[in-house]
Order: C-alpha cells, then sequence, then structure tokens
C-alpha cells in the first residue's frame, strides 16, 4: 500500500466530510475513535497492498532464465546482473561449439586433400588413428606388434589414407586437437550455466523475501480518525498514524 497516497486521499475525503457537515450544522453521533486498517471493508477503494510473492515460484522462473526470479521479486538490480551473464555463456557455448567444429572440418579437409582419407561412416578413433600414422599399413604394423588383430583396417578398403607428407600429418594432428579441445570448453560452460541458474534462484529466494518483508511492514500501518467529544465537527478530526511490529 502506497502510505503517502492513502493519507493524502484519507485527509481529502475527512476533510470534505467535515466542511460539509459544518455548513449545513448537522450534528452526528459516532464512536468516539475510528480505526482504518487495509482490510477495513468501508475504506476498500483506498487498499493498494500488494500480493505476497510465492519463493517456490522465484525459484522456477530463476531455473529457467536466471534473474527472472529476481525480476519477479521487483529486483531489477540484481536480476539484470544473472540476466547478463547467462546470455554470455551461451554466446561462449555456442561460440565454442562453432569455431571447435571448424577446426575439426578444416582438419578433415586436409586429411581429404592431403592423404586420400575417407571419413564417411568413421568414428572418432579413425580420425586419431590417421593423425597418429602415416599411412594404414603404418598402422596395422604397430596393431599386429601389440597383437591387435581385432583393430587392423583393410588397406584395400575405404579405410585406407596415406599422407603426402610428415608435416600435413602433423598440421591435420595439431588443428583436431584444438578443434576437440574447444568442444571440450564448450561442457565447462554449460556447468557454468547450472551453476548460474543455482545462484540466481538463490538470490531470487533472498529478493522474495525482502519484498515480503516490506510489504508486511506497510501493510502493519493504521490510520486512526478520532473526533473529540464523540461529535463530527469542521475543526474536531485528529488523524494519526501507527505501526504494528
Amino acid at each position: 500500500m502506497c502510505l503517502n497516497r492513502l493519507s493524502r486521499t484519507v485527509v481529502l475525503v475527512l476533510l470534505a466530510s467535515a466542511s460539509a457537515f459544518g455548513q449545513s450544522n448537522l450534528k452526528l453521533e459516532m464512536a468516539s475513535q475510528i480505526t482504518l486498517t487495509p482490510s477495513s471493508d468501508p475504506f476498500s477503494g483506498f487498499e493498494d497492498q500488494k500480493p505476497r510473492k510465492s519463493a517456490m515460484l522465484a525459484i522456477a522462473y530463476s531455473l529457467i532464465l536466471p534473474g527472472l526470479g529476481d525480476l519477479y521479486a521487483e529486483n531489477l538490480g540484481t536480476g539484470k546482473y544473472f540476466m547478463g551473464a547467462d546470455a554470455g555463456l551461451w554466446l561462449a557455448y555456442g561460440g565454442f561449439n562453432v569455431y571447435g567444429q571448424w577446426l575439426k572440418n578444416d582438419a578433415k579437409t586436409l586429411a581429404v586433400q592431403s592423404a586420400s582419407a575417407n571419413f564417411d561412416a568413421k568414428d572418432d578413433k579413425f580420425e586419431v588413428n590417421i593423425g597418429n600414422f602415416s599411412d594404414v599399413l603404418s598402422y596395422n604394423d604397430a596393431k599386429l606388434r601389440n597383437r591387435e588383430y581385432d583393430l587392423l583396417y583393410d588397406p584395400k578398403s575405404n579405410f585406407a589414407w596415406q599422407w603426402s607428407s610428415d608435416a600435413d600429418r602433423l598440421h591435420y594432428k595439431d588443428l583436431r586437437n584444438r578443434g576437440e579441445s574447444t568442444l571440450k570448453s564448450s561442457q565447462f560452460v554449460l556447468g557454468a550455466l547450472v551453476i548460474n541458474r543455482v545462484i540466481a534462484a538463490i538470490s531470487a529466494v533472498r529478493s522474495v523475501s525482502a519484498y515480503n518483508r516490506s510489504v508486511q511492514a506497510l501493510s502493519s500501518w493504521r490510520l486512526n480518525a478520532r473526533v473529540p467529544g464523540g461529535m463530527l465537527a469542521a475543526d474536531g478530526i485528529e488523524l494519526t498514524f501507527s505501526n504494528e511490529f
């Protein structure tokens, strides 16, 4: 409830009523004291009390979009920072994924051009292997020495490759490793997005608690109108404010 607006409205109404009664010389008996509270039915038109906020709803909003829970509790100053952080983290996540995939695609293009590699229906292990060995025969020799017969590639199949230079192979390996590292960085950003939501939810609960305390403090104020002698007259109205603790 807006205390200043309520007090001005009540004062104007009471003064206007008192003036009308004074000019007509009408005397009405009334109780020696009238108490107006936020729940008084005769004066419900003056009520402007805000409803209390729900902490659970604020948490739900914060989990959907960090900062939204603080905005729900009318705390824009805090909420905008969580929203800004969330937007920045999503941009970082998208940037890491795009750049990481771009590096891996460049590595594959280099392998196709310089090693006649075929990546159709191939897994990540194949991509790693062609970066570690100059050709498929060298790879197979290493697997034979380790007795890993189930990992051999058919030299006459589309699993065969042969690098034109070791420099190109190392460049491919570097591009692919950088791409993988960048994609892994995006996973850390996902973790940061989760943490941002948890912190925002905690902040939203605190904002709701502060908001509800302010609403409770406003609703505890009472306006008392007392007429000395029990009769309403133009010069006999006394207004007092009290606060319940």
